[in-house]
């Protein structure tokens, strides 16, 4: 691959990357609230809806957002491997660089707000 390829490639990647990770995160984000008050669109839901929620929606959000991640660091990764120009290959670098973090934070602060949320049902529930 040439180095101009490569750097559009890794640049469209990159930026592609970063806003599906920023998106998913406000997906959760909102699915997070919506568990912890209790309310969907100013209408209260049950304890069993935000179990469901739990599961069935933002769990899949942040193990998305993770395997998202995952796969950017290695793309990333590969592509520095099939350009010349130091400077492609920085960014490449730094780029794969980004989405590790990302990915590390996801892996890291997802089970943590798992069991928050799921604390947070349970003592609803005890009500």
């Amino acid at each position: 691959m040439s180095d101009l390829a490569g750097l559009v490639a890794i640049s469209f990647l990159g930026a592609i990357g970063f806003f599906l990770s920023l998106y998913i995160a406000g997906k959760a984000n909102r699915t997070g609230t919506q568990i912890v008050i209790g309310a969907v669109d100013g209408s209260p839901i049950s304890t069993g809806v935000r179990t469901a929620m739990l599961f069935q929606m933002w769990l899949p959000y942040e193990m998305a957002g993770a395997a998202s991640s995952i796969f950017l660091t290695i793309a990333q990764l590969e592509m520095a491997n099939h350009v010349s120009a130091p400077g492609v290959k920085l960014l490449a670098y730094v780029a794969a660089f980004i989405a590790g973090i990302g990915s590390l934070f996801y892996l890291a602060l997802g089970p943590a707000g798992f069991f928050q949320y799921r604390a947070l049902i349970r003592r609803a529930k005890a009500k």
